[in-house]
């Protein structure tokens, strides 16, 4: 169902979600006593205190403003256009039913949120033929993890429990270059 009191970019998603027969149960907008929870659980598990309090989890996605005692899996940048393919196989690497995905509305002065929980096959979508800005975030619902990417096209994914092998087999057969954050 549309609210018609939405506008700009969550709407469009919502009508997106309408036209394709996406379900609520595969991906859903979380309410706004909700989204806050989730956003503070992400920058108190993952971005260092003293730059989350006056900087957020966008500029600490560009400006490696992450904690320093969070494994760092990979950190990759695009070669080439076809590089968000890996997007499509991101079920094969975070075997998840469901995760939390937050996209930075960047048509606002102050970074916004708008954060779904939904199922990892839907993601691709959002981001391939939705999406606008190019910062965006997920994580599981137990916060083990995160895969960012910045409008600079770089890929964060830090944290604990995730395959290194898959994600080597998966995102660099030939889309990114990695460089690997110590």
């Amino acid at each position: 169902m549309i609210c018609h009191n939405w506008n700009g970019f969550r709407r469009e998603l919502a009508e997106y979600m309408a036209e394709h027969q996406i379900p609520e149960n595969e991906f859903r907008f979380l309410g706004i006593y909700e989204w806050q929870n989730i956003y503070n659980k992400i920058l108190n598990r993952f971005v260092d205190g003293k730059y989350a309090l006056g900087h957020g989890l966008h500029w600490a996605n560009i400006e490696d403003g992450f904690k320093k005692d969070i494994d760092s899996i990979y950190d990759f940048a695009y070669q080439h256009k076809d590089s968000y393919k890996w997007l499509e196989k991101l079920p094969n690497i975070v075997k998840s039913d469901k995760v939390y995905l937050l996209l930075e509305d960047g048509e606002r002065q102050y970074s916004k949120y708008w954060i779904a929980e939904c199922i990892p096959s839907v993601v691709h979508l959002v981001i391939n033929d939705t999406y606008l800005s190019e910062d965006y975030y997920i994580t599981d619902k137990k916060f083990n993890w995160l895969i960012t990417e910045n409008h600079h096209e770089i890929v964060h994914i830090i944290g604990k429990g995730l395959d290194r092998k898959t994600i080597e087999t998966v995102v660099f057969s030939k889309s990114a270059t990695a460089f690997i954050r110590h």
